[in-house]
């Protein structure tokens, strides 16, 4: 018994030698108790760029991989639908003018790379040649940054915004997609410094899309295609220290799966659970649920351009035979709600609560047909299986509902977006999530002039009193021309039907009751320390 105690003494003081030889503290010997948290998705991301992959199952993780200069506090209402702006990784900012605003940046943040955080990384995250420009490697970057006249550094931690006409919301755009600032370092070292060839960017991008580099929570380690993502706590994050040791996103496609994962405990948390399933969980005291109607409208796009699609009347008809109640009720148990117009309550006074939902009339869709003079041509729908939730589901009562109004529809089943947008292509299903509380992160950067929809696919081309409009909304401080301008470009976009608004859906997450977390009406999944944390597990 004596040899045994010498001998952990002599264990004890070897140990203690060595962490006072090496610095180190106690605390640094402490365990990390922290767990390995597994987040169970229908599909993982196909790229890492905050800006070059913009799709819901992106987004999702890239909102934790990096951070904006003002952050928006979706909680701050109670609801998960607030829009309070917050200091994120600027500590203040001002108005100088209508089109000008400054900011303050935090000093001392690091980015995953160990570099400090400076004006430079903002001057590069909105560097035309990368984001905005004629030649942007991230064309949706300038949906919401095109407008700008310059962004300048007033001193190592000052920047300033300068719009090219005045802004009413500009700091909004600075707390949403499009404005998470990158790493210059980063990309520097992914080109080993040489920046002497014209498109260096582009081969930066190709290394920093797979292996990125952010100031957020997550701090990307591994990449298994078709498996997971794999990210450690960045335990620099200046809000604090996350509350994982690591966390990966599985690639679960089946929901089955996803669910016998987490009940097993091989999952913490997963995504994307039917109303109708939702009651499985219920067996379980181990194991909860959290539902939100989505701040995203989930809609069929109609590309105009097609000969079939081309005469506005026929998608009017398209529209007009969908009863969207009845899709509400089969597929969503009557959780989900068709908005008003391609509008979100948030919105505030530029919100229209008067405006009606979109019309079912079969009769009136059969004259329109008629009058058309569609004769039952073939309409291709291209869909997915796993991407949007009930969304095949959806697609096939389509199919009943347009037949009963004489329309040839055939649903074309492929597996990703690429397929979907393959030349072609007449309808799809397509999501809109609104971005931020603003016609100008909904309809405007969606389907306006400079979107994508517009410029990069061609699917529609907006009248000129649409674009018109579109300018006030952009431009004009005056709140009541604001809405007035808006109301005219909602009116056009139904009358001229580029999509079928179908419903914003009730998407529902479920994880071990030791996760307190409170997802968000957008696909954003955050997991910082004020919003992500664990608590221990009861002991049997």
């Amino acid at each position: 018994m004596g040899n045994r105690f010498w001998r952990k003494c002599l264990r004890f003081l070897s140990v203690a030698s060595l962490a006072a030889s090496a610095g180190l503290s106690g605390a640094a010997l402490a365990q990390d108790n922290r767990p390995n948290v597994v987040v169970g998705v229908n599909a993982l991301a196909v790229g890492l760029d905050p800006v070059l992959a913009s799709g819901n199952v992106t987004i999702r993780i890239t909102y934790s991989i990096y951070d904006t200069l003002i952050r928006r506090d979706f909680l701050s209402d109670g609801k998960g639908m607030g829009s309070k702006l917050v200091p994120g990784l600027a500590t203040s900012w001002k108005r100088i003018d209508d089109r000008t605003l400054e900011l303050q940046l935090r000093q001392g943040v690091k980015f995953h790379n160990g570099a400090e955080l400076t004006a430079e990384d903002v001057l590069f995250t909105f560097d035309p040649d990368r984001l905005i420009g004629p030649k942007s490697l991230l064309p949706e970057g300038r949906t919401y940054f095109g407008h700008l006249a310059k962004v300048e550094a007033l001193d190592k931690y000052t920047v300033r915004f300068t719009a090219k006409a005045p802004d009413p919301v500009l700091e909004q755009r600075l707390a949403t997609y499009g404005s998470f600032i990158i790493s210059k370092k980063a990309w520097l070292d992914a080109v080993k410094g040489d920046t002497s060839d014209p498109k260096w960017m582009a081969t930066a991008l190709k290394v920093t899309d797979r292996a990125p580099v952010g100031t957020g929570p997550l701090k990307f380690t591994e990449w298994k295609e078709g498996d997971y993502q794999k990210f450690v706590a960045n335990d620099d994050y200046y809000g604090g220290k996350p509350a994982f040791k690591t966390l990966t996103f599985r690639q679960v496609p089946e929901l089955a799966s996803r669910v016998a994962g987490l009940v097993s405990g091989e999952m913490d948390l997963i995504v994307n659970i039917p109303p109708d399933q939702v009651k499985v969980f219920d067996r379980y005291k181990n194991i909860e649920t959290k539902s939100l109607a989505l701040a995203n409208t989930q809609l069929l796009l109609f590309n105009t351009s097609d000969p079939v699609l081309k005469d506005k009347r026929v998608r009017q008809a398209l529209s007009m035979a969908i009863d969207r109640p009845a899709l509400i009720t089969a597929l969503w148990q009557n959780q989900a709600y068709t908005p008003n117009g391609h509008q979100m309550e948030d919105f505030g006074a530029m919100y229209n609560p008067k405006r009606p939902p979109p019309v079912y009339d079969p009769e009136r869709a059969k004259q329109l047909l008629k009058e058309a003079g569609y004769n039952g041509e073939e309409i291709v729908v291209r869909t997915m299986t796993a991407y949007y939730s009930n969304m095949l589901s959806a697609t096939q009562i389509i199919q009943q509902m347009w037949k009963k109004v004489g329309v040839n529809m055939r649903l074309a089943i492929v597996e990703n977006f690429t397929q979907v947008r393959a030349p072609g292509v007449m309808i799809y299903p397509w999501s809109n999530s609104y971005r931020l509380p603003d016609p100008v992160g909904g309809l405007v950067s969606l389907w306006g002039y400079d979107s994508a929809v517009q410029k990069r696919y061609k699917y529609w081309t907006s009248p000129k009193a649409f674009n018109d409009a579109q300018d006030v909304v952009i431009t004009s401080m005056d709140p009541k021309a604001r809405f007035a301008a808006f109301q005219t470009m909602l009116d056009i976009f139904e009358d001229e039907a580029p999509a079928a608004l179908l419903y914003n859906p009730y998407e529902t997450y479920a994880m071990k009751n030791t996760v307190q977390w409170t997802p968000y009406p957008l696909y954003f999944m955050d997991f910082r320390p004020d919003v992500f944390k664990i608590k221990p597990a009861p002991r049997s």
